[in-house]
């Protein structure tokens, strides 16, 4: 007898959700089955839920930004009102800034204050 062939991601069946998908989910914006399948997409293709979600055009980036504010009790920042001049510099390299999707936007005694595209995302916050 054969050996099974092993399952592929999109074969598994309901996956654990990031912290995102579930906002998302239980505000209404998006369906379980919607959520799981980009889910898995992000994953096949090695990018961010937030790139393939906001590529897909299943949620809009202001309706995102909404929600994640929302549901994770932050504020909403516009960074096209931010004066870049004035944000503090070398604080974090521009490569971790890059990589966690983060903007520093002071330095409060020993701790840095920052704005995350992701709220949800722990490694970043």
């Amino acid at each position: 007898m054969a050996a099974p062939a092993p399952l592929s991601p999109a074969d598994s069946g309901p996956q654990a959700l990031p912290g995102l998908a579930k906002a998302l989910v239980r505000a209404g914006k998006l369906g379980e089955q919607a959520a799981q399948d980009l889910y898995r997409q992000a994953q096949g293709a090695g990018t961010t839920f937030i790139a393939v979600l906001t590529g897909s055009g299943a949620v809009s980036p202001a309706d995102l930004a909404h929600t994640l504010s929302a549901a994770y009790g932050v504020p909403l920042l516009d960074l096209d009102a931010v004066n870049a001049r004035r944000l503090p510099r070398q604080l974090l390299d521009a490569r971790t800034c890059q990589s966690l999707r983060v903007v520093v936007l002071a330095k409060r005694h020993h701790r840095l204050v920052v704005a995350t595209a992701d709220p949800s995302d722990q490694q970043a916050t």
